[in-house]
């Protein structure tokens, strides 16, 4: 490998990392496309539509993953394994592979390793099918469809992960008892006109509610909440809360208390320039994303953002700083109904809404554009839409 080629490793396969690499691969000119190598590390051969793992679960659709072949620039090379260590002394990874370990070295990194569901409460991993990821909501579909009729099915998690599963379960099997415990009340981070429409929807779907329903333990009998009651369960699903990898901490490098890489407006990472974030597993600056929390919504532009600086890195320029906002939240209330809300750039809702079968159609639309954006950008750099963010606050750039 000649010395002046330029290795840009992109950790992860998910809406940030592919976004980034069709991204940086379709601006190379002539000239730089033949100086650089771009090699993408994951520990699948594909592509996992995360946004769609509801469906899955519900059996509402037979597979949510792609090749990565479809997905990705022709330049970019796949390494199928796990990322277990990052140097960034020697700026080199040590990667996991099914024929041992190898060591990459790197002249930028792009970190993009997403976040799956949170298991911090006792039975979890043991009694439940965790949707964060796509062998949880795989294991959710084969125990859904091989039960009898009258299963019951308790969701944990009002967000909208929790809502999506238990309507989508509920629209599928119809003579299935399901259930959706929430710590607090369902969805509440939207207004309260907009929660009392979905959970109309819920009851429609005779969805059983239960608000202030705190999980202590889960078990293969059921779900133990905290003021002494069971609620018996068949399959447990659950969606209550996402955590991401600690291959960042593990590494010395900085990091919040959720164990998110620390990065600057620019997204790269403090005390190692060479070092660029993007998707769930990032702490951006409070001035350019404080509002901004984990969805595709954010990862597909933070993908583009972090081969924007990754490009300028390469050819010696000031990166622009980050600006991402928002436009709508939507949610799939089975496959006959959703709830689109319509949100300012810091996403606060706007006292406007569409709800039933448009806004189901809206959502599936959306789902379809979150696979269609990251491979136009193969062809086309820049070609995906992202809302400029809110007005930036007078806080230090310096991310927490």
């Amino acid at each position: 490998m000649s010395s002046a080629t330029t290795n840009l490793v992109v950790v992860g396969a998910g809406y940030a990392g592919v976004t980034a690499a069709n991204r940086f691969c379709a601006s190379l000119t002539a000239e730089e496309a033949l100086g650089v190598e771009v090699l993408m590390i994951n520990p699948l051969p594909k592509f996992v539509e995360r946004i769609r793992l509801h469906e899955l679960a519900a059996g509402t659709v037979s597979t949510v993953s792609r090749s990565l072949a479809e997905m990705l620039h022709p330049k970019v090379r796949v390494l199928v394994g796990t990322v277990a260590y990052i140097d960034p002394d020697q700026k080199a990874v040590d990667v996991v592979t099914p024929d041992g370990l190898v060591e990459i070295s790197y002249s930028t990194l792009i970190y993009a390793v997403g976040s799956s569901t949170a298991q911090n409460i006792p039975g979890v991993l043991e009694h439940s099918y965790p949707l964060g990821d796509l062998e949880g909501a795989l294991r959710a579909r084969a125990a859904i469809a091989s039960s009898q009729a009258g299963i019951r099915v308790v969701v944990v998690g009002g967000g909208a992960t929790g809502v999506e599963v238990a309507s989508e379960i509920s629209e599928q099997r119809t003579d299935a008892s399901v259930t959706l415990l929430s710590s607090g009340p369902v969805l509440q981070f939207m207004l309260p006109k907009a929660r009392r429409d979905i959970e109309k929807t819920l009851r429609r779907l005779k969805i059983d509610v239960r608000d202030d329903a705190r999980v202590e333990k889960v078990t293969a009998a059921g779900v133990e909440l905290a003021d002494g009651t069971t609620v018996p369960s068949d399959v447990t699903i659950w969606a209550a809360s996402f955590r991401v990898p600690e291959l960042a901490k593990v590494s010395g490098l900085a990091v919040d208390s959720a164990g998110r890489l620390r990065v600057d407006e620019h997204l790269q990472a403090l005390d190692y320039p060479d070092i660029i974030g993007g998707g769930d597993a990032i702490k951006t600056p409070d001035t350019v994303g404080a509002h901004l929390r984990m969805s595709c919504a954010a990862a597909i532009p933070l993908g583009g953002q972090a081969a924007d600086t990754a490009l300028a890195r390469l050819r010696g320029t000031r990166p622009t700083a980050l600006s991402v906002g928002y436009l709508i939240q939507c949610f799939s209330l089975g496959r006959k109904a959703g709830y689109i809300q319509f949100v300012r750039a810091d996403d606060t809702p706007r006292h406007m809404h569409i709800a039933g079968k448009l806004g189901a159609t809206i959502k599936e639309s959306i789902c379809r554009m979150v696979v269609s954006g990251p491979q136009k950008e193969i062809t086309k750099p820049n070609s995906y839409f992202t809302p400029k963010g809110p007005k930036r606050t007078k806080q230090t750039t310096v991310a927490r």
